[in-house]
């Protein structure tokens, strides 16, 4: 049986909010300092990639339109200090993004669908505003 594309769609969603919450629950738990710090370590490199803090698996990287799940990348030098808000808020975004083991998609879709509640209760919510086929 063939998967139905609005299926699909939302549980993209579903999984894109899941991790969303991941990352938004760790920075949250971060303190100033540690913001900071983060910051000021993620740096672009020369290709224009945005490079996280030390990591087990260096030398992967990440873009800066986003980062891929479980990507883990080399630690760079700290970079200079005055970020913009947005600017901050991103770098530390890509670094926990980089140093967390969330799961790729087709993995999380199992496990989803093995308990879903377990994962509803962690999702904040955005994929309810998804379009639903047709409208």
């Amino acid at each position: 049986m063939a998967a139905d594309p609005a299926d699909d769609r939302i549980l993209r969603a579903k999984y894109l909010d899941w991790c969303s919450a991941q990352v938004a629950d760790r920075f949250l738990r971060l303190t100033p300092d540690e913001i900071y710090q983060l910051a000021h370590q993620a740096r672009p490199g020369e290709d224009g990639e945005l490079r996280a803090p030390s990591s087990p698996d260096a030398g992967a990287l990440m873009t800066e339109e986003g980062a891929q799940a479980g990507a883990l990348i080399e630690a760079p030098e700290p970079t200079a200090p005055g970020l913009s808000y947005r600017a901050l808020v991103q770098r530390v975004t890509e670094a926990l993004t980089a140093s967390m083991a969330l799961p790729p998609f087709d993995r999380w879709v199992e496990e989803y669908r093995a308990s879903p509640a377990r994962f509803e209760a962690e999702m904040l919510g955005f994929w309810e505003g998804e379009p639903a086929a047709g409208q």
